[in-house]
C-alpha cells in the first residue's frame, strides 16, 4: 500500500508540487501499488504528498487527462478501470502509430539512434524487476517515435503514453504467471525491430514495428489476460 507518511520537502513552486504529486500517483497506478478501482480521496492524499488539497486536486486532474484517473459525478475519483475493450482501442491506436513512425525512421536511421537503442535494450536484459522492464519498452518505443520527427505522430503517441505505461505493466506482471520467459522475449524482439529500422525499407520497418506491437496484443486475449491482470473473455485478437 502506498505510504501514508508525509513526504519531507522543501517549499518548490505550486506547478513544481503538481508535478511531483502527479509523478507519484501515476508511478503508483501503473506499478499496481494503487490498483483498479481504488479511491483516490483529495484530503488522504494532501496528508500522504505533504501538501494542500489544491496541488492533489490539480495532479488528479493531470492524471484524468491522461486517462489514469476518472471522476463520478459528484467529484470523487478512482483509479481508471480498464476493460478488454478500451485495451484494443489503445493497441490499436499504438499500432498505427508505431509502424507510420517506423517506416519514417527507417529512412534516417543513424548511428546515434542505434546506440541510444541498443543501450537500452542492455538494460532491459540486465533488468531484475518487471517495473523497470516496463519502463524500459515504454522509453525505446518513444525513442523511435522522437527519431520519426513526425510531430503529429509524436503527439498522439504521447496522449496515450501514460496508458500504454499501465497495459505493459499489467500485462507484464500476469504474462509472467503464465511463462517465465518474458524478459528474453521482450529483448529478443525489440533486437529484431531494431535491425528491421536499421535495414532503410520503409516497408519492412513498417511490417516489424506493427508485428511487434501486435504481437503483445495478439498474445493477451489468446490467453484470456484482461487489462487489470486478471483473466475473462478474449473480445478481440488484433492482427498486423
Amino acid at each position: 500500500m502506498p505510504s501514508s507518511h508525509p513526504v519531507a520537502r522543501s517549499r518548490p513552486g505550486r506547478s513544481t508540487l503538481v508535478a511531483e504529486v502527479a509523478d507519484r500517483l501515476r508511478r503508483e497506478i501503473v506499478t499496481g501499488t494503487r490498483p483498479a478501482g481504488s479511491k483516490l480521496s483529495e484530503p488522504s492524499l494532501a496528508v500522504e504528498q505533504g501538501v494542500s488539497r489544491g496541488p492533489v486536486r490539480e495532479a488528479l486532474r493531470q492524471l484524468e487527462r491522461e486517462g489514469l484517473v476518472v471522476f463520478d459525478a459528484v467529484g470523487r475519483s478512482r483509479v481508471v478501470t480498464m476493460s478488454a475493450a478500451d485495451f484494443a482501442d489503445i493497441s490499436i491506436v499504438r499500432v498505427a502509430l508505431e509502424s507510420a513512425a517506423a517506416a519514417h525512421v527507417a529512412a534516417c536511421f543513424d548511428d546515434r539512434l542505434r546506440t541510444t537503442l541498443e543501450r537500452n535494450i542492455a538494460k532491459m536484459e540486465a533488468s531484475r524487476t518487471l517495473t523497470d522492464v516496463s519502463r524500459l519498452d515504454l522509453a525505446f518505443h518513444e525513442a523511435v517515435m522522437e527519431a520519426s520527427g513526425r510531430r503529429r505522430l509524436i503527439t498522439t503517441w504521447r496522449s496515450i503514453h501514460s496508458q500504454l505505461e499501465l497495459w505493459l505493466g499489467s500485462l507484464h506482471r500476469a504474462r509472467e504467471a503464465i511463462t517465465s520467459d518474458t524478459l528474453a522475449e521482450t529483448v529478443r524482439s525489440h533486437c529484431l525491430l531494431v535491425d528491421a529500422l536499421a535495414g532503410g525499407d520503409a516497408t519492412r520497418a513498417r511490417e516489424a514495428a506493427a508485428e511487434h506491437a501486435g504481437g503483445l496484443v495478439r498474445w493477451a486475449p489468446l490467453h484470456g489476460v484482461m487489462p487489470d491482470g486478471t483473466t475473462g473473455s478474449p473480445v478481440f485478437v488484433a492482427r498486423s
